[in-house]
């Protein structure tokens, strides 16, 4: 099947049905910013507070980071998204749940991925796709260096151990200050994983990158019919089953069809 695009044959007699959009790029392109800028902030902070000896605070302050990473990757689900689909669900759900945000960072690897193919570098510098391979190994690693502690094994398991780092909680017949209720090398694996994954971010979207990355998505707003995105979500999907063995909810990776 061959996709549809809009020509400017048709375009000039009877155009193609649009997708009726969730949000304006320019929503997007204002959120990944503030977002981006808002974990930077907080890691430092976090950065400061470990070099301080104040480990619970500083693991609480790194998991907010990783939070406002989520809420990205939720936006960027909105590149694309109608205003009735999964992905512009998912997104209101972030906004309201911290388990939501967090469960998106469990895809981080291939959003950095994702978002790395703007940079004109990616198709022809040896140099730079082997530093980006070498730092997608770093974040699974570091990712690998929180999940180990957790439960379930995935990063939603964080909200509660933010709220441990900031609040003395009850424990047997008394109170226990968040300094012993969370352990210091826990601590620092979150504040390392916070960190790495808001560098990766910055390094994907910094030196015009983001401008790239939202002049595609305009390009492919402008030129591709309802029909072709939609059989390009398809396609994805099939290619996530084929990854990950299961079906892929529109939106999951955060990433654009």
């Amino acid at each position: 099947m061959s996709i549809k695009r809009r020509t400017h044959a048709n375009s000039s007699s009877t155009p193609p049905s649009g997708r009726d959009y969730h949000n304006s790029l320019e929503f997007v392109e204002q959120g990944f910013r503030a977002c981006w800028v808002s974990a930077q902030d907080l890691v430092s902070a976090a950065g400061t507070l470990l070099d301080g000896g104040l480990h619970a605070p500083a693991l609480s302050l790194s998991v907010l980071a990783i939070e406002e990473l989520g809420k990205l990757m939720a936006l960027d689900g909105l590149l694309y998204a109608r205003r009735d689909d999964d992905r512009a669900k998912r997104f209101e759900q972030a906004m309201h749940k911290h388990d939501t945000k967090l469960d998106f960072l469990n895809l981080f690897p291939l959003f950095v991925d994702h978002l790395m193919r703007a940079d004109p570098r990616y198709k022809d510098e040896r140099a730079f796709k082997q530093a980006h391979v070498i730092n997608i190994r770093q974040l699974q690693a570091d990712r690998n260096a929180v999940v180990q502690h957790l439960p379930k094994k995935d990063l939603g398991g964080l909200n509660g151990w933010k709220k441990d780092g900031f609040y003395a909680a009850p424990s047997g017949h008394g109170f226990v200050p968040p300094r012993d209720a969370v352990n210091t090398a826990f601590a620092q694996a979150v504040c390392r994983f916070a960190w790495r994954a808001t560098t990766s971010i910055d390094f994907c979207l910094k030196g015009g990158n983001l401008e790239r990355y939202i002049a595609n998505a305009r390009a492919v707003r402008r030129v591709f019919t309802e029909e072709a995105l939609q059989e390009l979500e398809q396609r994805a999907e099939h290619e996530a089953q084929r990854l990950f063995g299961r079906q892929r909810t529109n939106g999951d990776d955060g990433s654009a069809p």
